[in-house]
């Protein structure tokens, strides 16, 4: 029975100020997690190389997955490996295989391989970060490796975690040399431990404990070197803020018109359920298969017994005016609107791409592929901190977590769930997490480029989501504007075609250190490829896609996004920008058959990232070049 679900909503515009993010630092504590990120490695075969290659050109299979392995064998000889249990075939027909290396029978964790496999069953393009230096030899004895204990201990001193480890002790996990910690006090949950090897930034391998800690603000991976010494050698962080905001389907904010109610908003084809059931259970309040909404003055971690409104009749219209406050006088409102804009960008990334095979957030899958039980734990006024949202983005089958915060920039403060664009970047760090690398691998955006297109990912997205049907490549949009309570906006520069108003380009690069400063750059060339498109193809202003009998978008908005989903499956673990855009390009060819490549490449190269830009981690080159015919 399709229940009726009719929510009052409000439109209100996100921006705030530039607080430290969860992505550079660990919140309460001066420890800069930037020093301890991972290095990038990776590179990218795009299809335009692949194809000429011999290897590529003979390795075709029975099926994907053994041409994806083939291709493995043949690109890096003598290398063991196993196949990550996520492949899967896109909406596109690109089919996605992820391999990890492995030494003495042990992953070694930031070593990837992943392969594109065409809709012809060859291969189309391939990534790849493999180890190719010398493998140690295996550990002889158990005392040539430390106690995860001590790893544990290590990582708490190191990060200055408040996590309580003196009599923790460690007990076997489901996994070879993997442990989970009790006695431990001041973490989500137990932390884990799990022996792998890295490839540390000097390029040698080192054996290391992986040990896991979840304090809700951070959900950290630390690498602590398995010898003597307890070195930490690297840190992943699962969680991802953000400074800014965009806007919803429709209104940007309270100033641009009045709440409305909505009446069945979901996509029947993206949730099934509708977005109040599991197809076990039909809930009468904010939860559903593909999320959980609920209030969180306290911060903390628990969720199920929060409060969230009821309404037996699926009736959720609660008052709401930007006079109203103290926030929790109208938490209702808050709880409802993050459900809302939630469900609907559930609902919207599904139609283009991210759907269960690929690694979304759905309870119940329905035997669509991928792993369930990993809705998204959606907490409005979060009393963890103010002025910021983060998102965290396990592997797929474990949920991912939101965390919306007040914003007092303003007389009343400001809550960050009215702001569609805060939610919607938020909500992209879990798309851009999932699809990079695999659903089953959520270390591919660690490194600070790769971090920073990150962020440059939810700025698009927001962006993209909030144009108007007047808006022509000459509109302007800032970022957080309404939750910052200032016009300009919490970047730099506004997202503009215009290189006066927004001079950014690739080589801008070089001088940053911060992810969303990186990501402003990132997004502000996607912004460029979207107009590009929308001239070309004009623009859909409906709240979803149409597509042809091919599947590709009508319009150039909706083909934008859905090429930039496309290409987050396609690039290689922990990309570059350069990378990133031959995977665009490459989405464009798998989908289009490169019916939009001289849009693409201008896009690009008005902003430096044309065919002669070179990747340096500190020496980027630029280039305004575009291919022959273009």
């Amino acid at each position: 029975m399709q229940a009726s679900l009719l929510a009052s909503l409000v439109f209100c515009a996100l921006v705030g100020a530039h607080p430290t993010g969860h992505a550079d630092s660990l919140v309460g504590r001066a420890v800069d997690l930037n020093a301890f990120r991972l290095k990038a490695t990776s590179k990218y075969v795009n299809a335009s190389v692949a194809v000429t290659e011999p290897s590529v050109r003979s390795g075709k299979r029975a099926d994907y997955v053994e041409t994806a392995t083939e291709l493995v064998k043949s690109t890096v000889k003598g290398a063991t490996f196993r196949v990550v249990g996520d492949h899967y075939t896109g909406s596109n027909g690109i089919s996605h295989v992820n391999f990890k290396q492995t030494a003495n029978d042990i992953d070694i964790d930031n070593a990837d391989f992943n392969v594109n496999v065409g809709k012809d069953g060859s291969i189309f393009s391939y990534g790849n970060s493999f180890f190719t230096g010398t493998i140690p030899p295996r550990p002889l004895t158990k005392r040539d490796v430390s106690n995860p204990v001590d790893a544990l201990k290590t990582a708490t001193s190191t990060l200055q975690l408040p996590i309580e480890a003196e009599k923790a002790s460690a007990e076997t996990a489901e996994g070879k040399e993997t442990f989970t910690f009790k006695g431990t006090s001041g973490a989500v949950q137990d932390p884990k431990a799990k022996l792998v090897y890295l490839v540390k930034a000097d390029g040698s391998l080192a054996l290391t404990w992986r040990v896991e800690t979840d304090i809700l603000s951070n959900w950290l991976l630390t690498y602590v070197d398995a010898g003597t010494n307890q070195a930490v050698h690297g840190v992943v962080d699962y969680s991802a803020d953000a400074t800014y905001q965009v806007y919803a389907w429709g209104l940007n904010d309270p100033t641009e018109g009045a709440r409305t109610i909505v009446t069945n908003p979901w996509d029947i084809k993206a949730s099934e359920f509708t977005w109040q059931g599991t197809g076990t259970t039909t809930y009468d309040t904010t939860r559903g298969n593909n999320g959980i909404a609920q209030s969180n003055p306290s911060g903390g971690s628990a969720y199920l017994n929060n409060f969230r409104p009821s309404s037996p009749t699926q009736n959720f219209n609660y008052p709401y005016t930007t006079a109203m406050s103290p926030p929790s006088s109208y938490v209702n409102a808050s709880i409802v609107q993050l459900f809302y804009t939630a469900n609907e960008y559930h609902d919207l990334v599904h139609l283009l791409g991210f759907n269960e095979r690929a690694g979304n957030f759905e309870v119940n899958n329905n035997g669509q592929g991928g792993v369930g039980n990993d809705l998204v734990i959606l907490n409005t006024q979060d009393g963890s901190g103010t002025n910021n949202a983060n998102f965290a983005t396990p592997p797929d089958g474990q949920p991912g977590r939101m965390r919306m915060y007040i914003w007092d920039r303003s007389t009343p403060n400001r809550d960050s769930s009215f702001e569609a664009g805060v939610v919607i970047h938020e909500y992209t760090h879990g798309v851009s997490t999932r699809l990079t690398g695999g659903p089953a691998n959520s270390n591919c955006l660690n490194a600070l480029e790769s971090g920073g297109m990150g962020e440059g990912w939810g700025d698009f997205m927001a962006t993209a989501i909030r144009l108007k049907p007047a808006d022509t490549r000459a509109k302007n949009y800032p970022m957080g504007a309404w939750v910052f309570n200032n016009p300009a906006g919490i970047r730099k520069y506004v997202y503009s075609t215009s290189l006066t108003t927004n001079p950014h380009v690739y080589t801008d690069v070089n001088s940053l250190t911060a992810v969303h400063a990186i990501g402003t750059v990132w997004a502000t060339m996607l912004y460029e490829v979207l107009w590009n498109l929308i001239d070309k193809h004009g623009k859909n202003d409906a709240p979803k896609p149409t597509f042809n009998a091919a599947g590709v978008p009508t319009d150039g908005k909706y083909l934008a996004m859905k090429l930039v989903i496309d290409g987050m499956a396609l690039q290689p673990c922990s990309p570059n920008f350069v990378q990133a855009r031959d995977a665009i390009i490459d989405a464009d060819t798998a989908l289009t058959g490169g019916a939009n490549k001289c849009e693409i490449w201008k896009g690009f190269a008005k902003r430096g990232l044309g065919t002669g830009a070179r990747y340096s981690a500190t020496t980027r080159t630029g280039s305004t070049a575009l291919p022959s015919g273009c």
